[in-house]
């Protein structure tokens, strides 16, 4: 997260989601992945997605959201700007649901069928995931796939229609 994004449309998605998230009853804690000069500003990222600034170290919980946050979004190799595969993967296996924004797509490709190869990259290494698929694209990810159906039911109940939705399921 770069602070010249700080408060931009995709933040209120965000905020969305940790409250979506604390609402089911997980503790959502973050890496917001900061990059750029902050400036002592870090604190107003935490307020403005709705979480506390100590919820960035967390023990590993069977109900903790952990939300990963990258300027850019996921990709195969982890950099300043983007988190890995790999770097979810692990992720998912300490958190129950993992998180991430994702605008890491290139202008030639088809956004559906680049979140496909996302999704295949995750269940290649047994994950479950899902994006939300809008202006913001957001990955979710467990290793439990009832979490996922219980995350997206609630979604959908609350009125996101069910096309915005694109699913991977984990291979055995």
């Amino acid at each position: 997260m770069n602070p010249s994004f700080l408060g931009d449309s995709y933040d209120l998605v965000k905020r969305f989601f940790c409250f979506e998230l604390r609402d089911l009853g997980y503790k959502v804690v973050a890496d917001p992945m900061f990059t750029g000069e902050w400036k002592g500003r870090e604190r107003d990222f935490f307020s403005l997605i709705g979480i506390t600034m100590d919820a960035t170290v967390s023990l590993p919980s069977a109900r903790t959201a952990l939300f990963v946050d990258p300027d850019t979004g996921v990709r195969y190799k982890s950099s300043p700007k983007h988190v890995s595969f790999d770097q979810l993967a692990q992720e998912a296996s300490r958190h129950a649901l993992v998180f991430s924004f994702d605008q890491s797509f290139s202008r030639q490709a088809k956004p559906v069928e680049a979140m496909k190869r996302k999704l295949s990259a995750l269940t290649d290494r047994s994950c479950y995931a899902m994006y939300y698929d809008s202006h913001a694209r957001f990955l979710f990810i467990s290793k439990q796939g009832k979490i996922l159906r219980e995350l997206r039911a609630h979604f959908v109940a609350l009125g996101l229609p069910t096309e915005r939705f694109l699913e991977g399921d984990a291979e055995s």
